[in-house]
């Protein structure tokens, strides 16, 4: 273990609070190894185990659950994304601002109980928009999702909640965010690498999502970079394949049996750090009644896999208040005594997948212990 302690500065007006975390990786994913809460900028301390560990910050108006819907973010060592690691001792700044926050991060879609198969489809969709950033992609996505364009679009908004000609704006800025970061080229080369016809339509885009212009967020973005900028890679082409690097991340599929007589409203598997879940999920999902399920995107790391059922009382998604069945995977006691609850838990690897798991849930109400924990994650997106 060593001891973190910094200073989080903000620009980010009206956000009442702030949480700094630390991951595994450059980008905010699955449940952080520790993190300290903030009511105003100021210090922090974390007690952090051996390893490389990125701080990530966010600052937000906390929902009426208590998620934050982040108003501004910001790592360790640079703007968010392209931070370092933190190494012990090291004097730690982060600057939380509008600016530097993920556009493509959407918070949770309340009701959006979407199957696994939709959610897959989906993600497939979003795969495709990172993928290729032009203006005519709508028959590859379509293919991708194994939809028709009316069905993939109504899909998509219910799911993500936005359009997809939004979202590729987004990917777009987001693209376009990295190679003002990652590299030299100039504005007009980086607006064709991301799909805009001339600089205007990339300047335009930038003043209308951030404010600034490109030139003013590079400006900016190496003024907040510690150590000077990230120096260019080998051109656009090895700088965007940096962004686009996949993360070292897991997947997870196995299956939900009730043999009860009540019907619920929605089944919820998540991944947990410990055998009960009393912590951030790393990976969850929802599907509308017992069967498959798959978690995808997983971050490397030993889990619990458990779910709930919960019925039609439900007052939002993962209301653990109103669980009546649930179980967990491996040799577990379903008495309702915890001290007698022992999962199994499974170990994820990058590029890896698990499969086959089983998970027999049961009658009970002890689940309910627990509620409103299961989706109080780092950031309100769960997916």
């Amino acid at each position: 273990m060593f001891r973190v302690e910094g200073e989080l500065c903000s620009s980010c007006h009206g956000a009442t609070v702030f949480q700094v975390g630390a991951f595994p990786g450059p980008r905010i994913a699955g449940q952080p190894v520790a993190m300290a809460t903030l009511h105003a900028p100021g210090r922090f301390c974390l007690d952090l185990p051996g390893g490389s560990w990125y701080l990530h910050a966010v600052g937000g108006i906390p929902d009426d659950r208590g998620a934050l819907n982040g108003l501004g973010w910001g790592s360790h060592g640079g703007i968010y994304g392209f931070g370092r690691p933190v190494a012990p001792g090291e004097p730690v700044l982060i600057h939380v601002s509008p600016l530097w926050r993920d556009l493509t991060h959407l918070p949770l879609i309340r009701g959006a109980m979407l199957s696994d198969d939709q959610w897959q489809a989906i993600h497939r969709a979003m795969a495709r928009l990172h993928e290729d950033l032009s203006s005519n992609v709508e028959g590859d996505l379509e293919r991708a999702a194994a939809l028709t364009r009316t069905r993939l679009s109504a899909l998509f908004r219910r799911g993500v909640g936005v359009t997809i000609e939004e979202y590729r704006t987004r990917a777009r800025l987001e693209a376009a965010k990295a190679l003002l970061v990652l590299s030299d080229a100039a504005v007009h080369d980086i607006a064709l690498e991301v799909g805009y016809g001339t600089p205007a339509q990339l300047r335009r885009m930038f003043l209308r999502y951030l404010g600034v212009t490109p030139g003013e967020f590079r400006r900016l973005a190496r003024a907040v970079t510690q150590g000077g900028p990230q120096r260019a890679q080998a051109g656009l082409v090895g700088a965007l394949a940096r962004w686009l690097s996949p993360p070292r991340t897991g997947t997870v599929r196995g299956e939900v049996l009730y043999r009860g007589e009540p019907t619920g409203r929605a089944l919820y598997i998540g991944l947990f750090p410990n055998p009960v879940p009393d912590a951030y999920p790393a990976a969850w999902t929802a599907i509308p009644a017992p069967g498959p399920f798959t978690l995808r995107r997983i971050p490397e790391g030993r889990y619990y896999v458990l779910a709930a059922y919960l019925s039609a009382r439900m007052r939002y998604p993962g209301d653990l208040a109103s669980g009546f069945a649930y179980g967990g995977y491996g040799d577990v006691d379903t008495s309702g005594d915890l001290t007698h609850w022992n999962p199994v838990p499974v170990t994820v690897r990058a590029g890896e997948e698990i499969a086959g798991l089983r998970i027999e849930l049961v009658d009970g109400g002890v689940i309910r212990r627990f509620g409103g924990t299961w989706l109080r994650a780092f950031l309100p997106d769960g997916r």
